[in-house]
């Protein structure tokens, strides 16, 4: 067990009206053909832990970890938050690093206003908050630190900086702060920011930020969002309710004094509003959650919850039963099996057509767990994972070597300083063998980075039809990020019928017979 330290869905998109069809732009040279140096099918499946330095030999105490393509080239870009040396008898900040991707290979960035921040950093958010076509960040820091809003900002001859912006609120609203979960809550077209606080050794009020026009910000109160003190862990926005605007869960650790649900669901009843809707809504609550992640792990449409537990006990996996309540699924081994998880997230990581499950565990070997297509989950054998004692703290999923397959970056909080336990770890899926396509979204009405949207792909295979979901997201788990652009694995299907966007705005969008195994970028209403 972790020692007492302070550690870092529409049912149905197709009853929108499809307003226009757009051309499709095709990313050249990001990719590179989607064959391999050999036959697929001699290619040995497996995830492998890739030995990259510096990313993967770096020390330090690792909060967050997220996929971001910062620079805006096409490829997955990785930023890590780090909290302090667990060597110090008085807790020292590390600094947080960014490594930028060339051609699946990461290298140490050093950018001005963003590798020099001196904090106990937990968490960060990559959208493009200000919506000037490029990403931002907003990053949670521990100890009754201010958090950090930082803009990007692109000189005329490629320099790149962040600018720290709205400092003064920010600097009213200290606490220790672990995660951050942003999304457009008011569907005004500006990513909004909600913030976790108190973790596991603390608690504390969370925090709403309305974001004004990419402009400033202001701290969003009287709504249940906001009225708990709590310890709070990971929390996410998803429409599970398919009324077009984002809800939200959090995932709180048991306190003598809780009221109600340790999943705390809240339905946005717009303008800012929220009504908790956990113990109407769910038929159980979770054990001790610390991360929750939303996903279509039966592919029917709308949005699933799945909620990782502390101290040994099972994991937790609710459907979506589409009239705005849920039923406890069996997962298979994915609500089975014992661990500390702190982190969970979705992806489809065998190409296969469904979501598949990563579960980051602390003191313990992390698991994949592969989908059967109707939310039964079945463990993955791979010694990368399993003969590995990590102590995770954070993951996420992303394309880093643009082959067409979700690999996996997990952050580590160690338990001891040194070799082994403090470098972070990052696995290759050499696994996946079926075709993809990937969705890369740009925003008009909606906030640039479409965040809140949600995207159908469709496919036809033997007569028969096919549909998935993904919505993007600004989190991932617990204090982190998966990529922006959207990954869907195509299994046997050789072309897609058509691919829906249903945008924040409410706009729609078709585009039909799409290439596949290429990534397709869309913007709304063009």
């Amino acid at each position: 067990m972790e020692p007492n330290r302070d550690l870092p869905g529409p049912a149905s998109l197709l009853a929108h009206a499809f307003v226009s069809m757009i051309p499709l732009l095709l990313l050249a040279g990001t990719l590179g053909a989607c064959e391999s140096a050999e036959p697929v099918d001699t290619k040995p499946r497996s995830f492998v832990a890739v030995d990259m330095p510096p990313l993967t030999s770096d020390r330090a105490s690792t909060g967050g970890v997220s996929f971001t393509d910062y620079d805006n080239d096409g490829d997955a870009d990785i930023y890590v938050t780090n909290g302090y040396d667990v060597s110090s008898s008085d807790p020292d900040p590390q600094a947080n690093r960014l490594y930028e991707n060339s051609q699946g290979h990461f290298e140490a960035r050093t950018i001005e206003g963003l590798t020099d921040v001196e904090a106990f950093s937990s968490g960060s958010a990559w959208a493009d908050f200000d919506n000037d076509g490029d990403l931002d960040t907003f990053i949670a820091n521990q100890r009754d630190q201010e958090n950090v809003l930082l803009l990007q900002e692109v000189a005329e001859d490629g320099t790149v900086r962040f600018i720290r912006r709205a400092a003064a609120k920010l600097a009213e609203d200290k606490g220790w702060s672990y995660s951050i979960a942003a999304a457009d809550a008011d569907n005004d077209g500006f990513v909004d920011f909600y913030v976790s606080n108190g973790g596991l050794s603390h608690s504390g009020v969370n925090f709403l930020y309305r974001n004004i026009e990419g402009n400033a910000i202001e701290r969003v109160l009287n709504t249940e969002a906001v009225d708990s003190n709590h310890a709070s862990g990971g929390a996410s926005w998803s429409d599970y309710d398919g009324d077009g605007d984002q809800d939200l869960v959090v995932a709180n650790r048991p306190t003598a004094d809780m009221q109600g649900f340790k999943l705390s669901l809240f339905r946005n009843d717009g303008n800012l509003k929220f009504a908790r809707m956990d113990e109407s809504a769910l038929p159980l609550d979770a054990t001790f959650p610390m991360s929750v992640a939303w996903g279509d792990v039966d592919n029917d449409g709308d949005q699933d919850l799945y909620a990782g537990n502390l101290y040994g006990m099972a994991n937790n996996l609710y459907e979506n039963l589409g009239d705005g309540t849920f039923r406890v699924m069996d997962g298979g081994r994915a609500t089975k099996d014992a661990g500390s998880s702190y982190a969970v997230t979705f992806g489809d990581l065998d190409n296969d057509a469904d979501l598949d499950l990563v579960v980051a565990n602390w003191g313990g070997a992390s698991e994949i767990y592969l989908n059967d297509g109707a939310g039964h989950f079945e463990q993955v054998h791979s010694d990368a994972f399993q003969r590995s004692i990590q102590y995770a703290s954070s993951v996420a999923v992303g394309d880093y070597d643009s082959d067409g397959d979700l690999d996996i970056l997990i952050g580590n909080w160690p338990n001891h300083p040194g070799e082994g336990f403090e470098e972070n770890v990052l696995m290759e899926n050499r696994f996946a063998d079926g075709n993809w396509v990937k969705v890369a979204l740009e925003g008009d009405a909606s906030n640039r980075s479409a965040i809140g949207a949600l995207i159908l792909v469709e496919t036809a295979t033997g007569g028969t039809t096919r549909q998935q979901i993904r919505e993007v997201s600004a989190h991932s788990g617990w204090r982190s990020q998966g990529e922006l652009t959207q990954h869907f694995g195509l299994g046997t299907a050789t072309a897609v019928s058509k691919i829906v966007i249903n945008w924040p705005s409410g706009h729609s969008q078709t585009v039909v017979e799409p290439s596949i195994n290429q990534i397709l970028k869309v913007r709304e209403g063009r």
